[in-house]
């Protein structure tokens, strides 16, 4: 496991987290003597967990070891940003429209609308409401086609009575 009792991002950490207590030289005794505090911890730096308990993925290490680790942890509101647009990511890359999965579908639909809505309309579904709004639509253009033919009707019929009274006279 590697070292960070150099690493000034892992140390930043740790102080933010408990400015009185040294860093632990070994985290897994630190773990078993003080379980509230690493519950605490787990919770508000799960990075800085993973990193000390030797089960952090390769990029993190590589970020702690080369100093470009954020020496402030990211919250909560961040870690699950993070988290939906990974989901949303995933999803959009499943198309739930192509492979017919609905509940994957409506997950897309929950989490981002706009991206399900692309996708729907990239795999010819749409939702009932579309549909019935795609139905409306057609019904107003039917409706506005006919009222101008018979616009043109009139006037073409009212022409003709024009010009036939004019021959009249």
């Amino acid at each position: 496991m590697a070292d960070f009792s150099n690493s000034i991002a892992v140390l930043r950490r740790w102080s933010s987290f408990s400015a009185t207590e040294p860093f632990p030289a070994d985290f897994a005794a630190w773990k078993q003597n003080n379980s509230s505090k690493f519950f605490e911890l787990a919770a508000s730096d799960p990075e800085l967990v993973s990193l000390l308990s030797g089960s952090a993925p390769a990029g993190l290490v590589a970020d702690a070891l080369q100093g470009s680790l954020s020496p402030t942890p990211k919250t909560k509101e961040q870690r699950r940003d993070e988290a939906k647009a990974a989901e949303v990511k995933q999803l959009i890359e499943a198309n739930p429209y192509k492979s017919r999965n609905l509940t994957q579908a409506m997950r897309l639909e929950e989490l981002d609308p706009a991206a399900a809505k692309r996708l729907r309309t990239e795999a010819g579904v749409q939702t009932p409401k579309e549909r019935n709004e795609a139905a409306a639509a057609k019904q107003q253009a039917h409706e506005l086609a006919f009222q101008k033919n018979l616009a043109a009707g009139i006037a073409k019929q009212q022409a003709q009575m024009l010009q036939a009274a004019q021959m009249g006279s």
